[in-house]
């Protein structure tokens, strides 16, 4: 009953639903432009303000497809008051040494001062109920600053050590301000996926070039590509038509399908250049498979 009820509002959606249109984004995952390692990898902090550093940086090193291996240093401390030894992995590994060095919070506040209308009204009247005049508010806002540096030392044996450094810059603002934590988590994570972009996968997107149907674009977007692709041969014609279902097939990983919707743009349209960069792209990851 259920099914049914989804296939009736699927129909509806198919033949009633609005006419909108909008740009659509497609999402690639490229894999990292220079391999760290092909070594397992152990990240060490040097100092007490680095945990967070080092829980962000294990996390991208993860998702980029590293091996991580366990700190055994810090294992044994935490073992040894059990009396309970660990064997030490072997030595054949990446060392990442993280720290962080952080200034003292700075403080200063100044006086801000905002014009505003003020509003006084009276609903009962039918004519001209608000009567407004200007203001002004006063309030003393404190900004709270702290400056510092990342340093991350990538040891891998028999080469030489890597040195990468980044400035760190955080600041809050209020009448109490909140202390710079948030501020400075987010700073850790811009200066990790800056200075270690090219060691961390990609991600890279392609905006269609032309809007096309807004529904059909959540149809794709929710993987819904089987209606996606009855709208698009019910709503559109040319090369909107070949570019489109050209999509639906590339999002799918289906990039046979995809070039061939593409060719057949290429040879059926004017859109020459369109469709030519287009089936370059899937060649790419074509040769890849």
């Amino acid at each position: 009953m259920k099914k049914l009820l989804w296939i009736n509002i699927f129909l509806l959606l198919f033949y009633c639903g609005c006419r909108g249109k909008r740009s659509l984004d497609i999402y690639y995952r490229e894999p990292p432009a220079t391999k760290l390692t092909i070594k397992p990898i152990i990240v060490r902090t040097n100092n007490n303000n680095t945990s967070h550093a080092k829980s962000i940086l294990l996390k991208e090193l993860q998702r980029s497809g590293y091996e991580i291996i366990q700190d055994t240093e810090s294992t044994q401390k935490l073992l040894h008051p059990f009396g309970v030894s660990q064997v030490v992995p072997t030595e054949d590994f990446t060392e990442i040494l993280v720290s962080i060095d952080l200034d003292d919070y700075t403080e200063r506040s100044k006086m801000q001062t905002t014009k505003v209308s003020l509003a006084s009204c009276n609903h009962l009247m039918e004519k001209d109920p608000c009567t407004y005049r200007d203001g002004t508010i006063r309030q003393i806002n404190t900004i709270v600053n702290r400056n510092g540096k990342i340093h991350f030392t990538i040891n891998n044996a028999a080469e030489n050590p890597i040195t990468i450094e980044k400035n760190l810059t955080t600041h809050s603002l209020g009448i109490i301000p909140v202390y710079t934590n948030d501020s400075l988590s987010q700073t850790i994570r811009d200066a990790i996926s800056s200075e270690f972009s090219q060691y961390f996968i990609r991600t890279e997107s392609v905006t269609t070039p032309f809007e096309i149907d807004s529904m059909t674009a959540d149809f794709i977007e929710s993987g819904i590509y089987d209606i996606a692709s009855k709208r698009v041969k019910r709503l559109e014609s040319g090369y909107k038509y070949y570019f489109t279902m050209g999509l639906i097939e590339e999002t799918q990983k289906n990039y046979s399908g995809a070039k061939m919707y593409y060719s057949e743009g290429e040879l059926n349209t004017e859109r020459k250049e369109l469709f030519s960069n287009a089936i370059k792209r899937v060649d790419y990851f074509l040769r890849k498979k």
